[in-house]
């Protein structure tokens, strides 16, 4: 429970600095739609929903103990799991189309019943306005957990940092909403893994909706667990 607390919270962060005065409109900071005199650039909030595809699968059995004897308990993983993430940056706007700039992403999935793991990516992002199609580029490094056999014996797994890049393009309107599609490559635990991903893309009040909505999902989730323990 407090993991997805702390993943509400994550997200209300993100919220309460979409709605900063930052964005207000005599800044020349814009916050969606297609470049335009007024904006010498856009603050970026995104959020999307990752289908991973390619990544080898890896088996690490783990043993409890019973009154029968030990039970081997196979878990199938893969390095490059499908995610959820959220995105915050800043492109500034270097010609009449096109705009550059950083984006800090925080993913974490859990696809596993080994529990949640979770990515961070840090992209160099190039935005370049087709008409109301908003094409975006970016490159950088990534950085994931990954599962291996616990070093304190078979009844565990522990989560160890693994390191590579990524690179991703993504297709919305207006950058409302769109599809993404992206490649990875980590090394650690002594292995590598490569994997492709597509999904979909929510940004600017796409993404602000989104995230709304997510939250008062989970805290009714949330009220109505609790409630039914009474």
């Amino acid at each position: 429970m407090n993991a997805h607390i702390s993943k509400m919270n994550f997200a209300a962060a993100m919220l309460v600095l979409a709605s900063d005065g930052v964005l207000a409109q005599g800044s020349g900071v814009c916050f969606s739609g297609v470049a335009r005199p007024s904006c010498s650039g856009f603050f970026l909030f995104e959020g999307a929903a990752v289908a991973s595809m390619g990544s080898s699968e890896f088996t690490i059995n783990t043993i409890t103990p019973s009154g029968s004897g030990p039970i081997v308990l196979p878990h199938h993983i893969h390095d490059l799991p499908s995610y959820f993430s959220g995105a915050l940056g800043y492109v500034r706007v270097i010609g009449a189309t096109t705009a550059v700039g950083p984006v800090a992403e925080l993913g974490f999935s859990n696809t596993s019943e080994l529990g949640n793991a979770h990515r961070v990516a840090s992209t160099a992002r190039v935005r370049h306005w087709v008409g109301a199609a908003v094409l975006d580029v970016g490159a950088g490094p990534l950085g994931v957990e990954v599962f291996t056999p616990s070093t304190s014996g078979d009844c565990c797994t522990d989560k160890v940092k693994a390191y590579g890049a990524t690179l991703e393009t993504a297709i919305t309107y207006k950058s409302l909403g769109g599809i993404t599609l992206g490649a990875d490559a980590i090394h650690g635990a002594d292995r590598t893994s490569t994997g492709l991903h597509v999904g979909a893309r929510v940004g600017s009040y796409g993404a602000v909706a989104t995230a709304v909505i997510t939250a008062a999902l989970g805290a009714f989730v949330l009220y109505g667990l609790s409630h039914s323990r009474d």
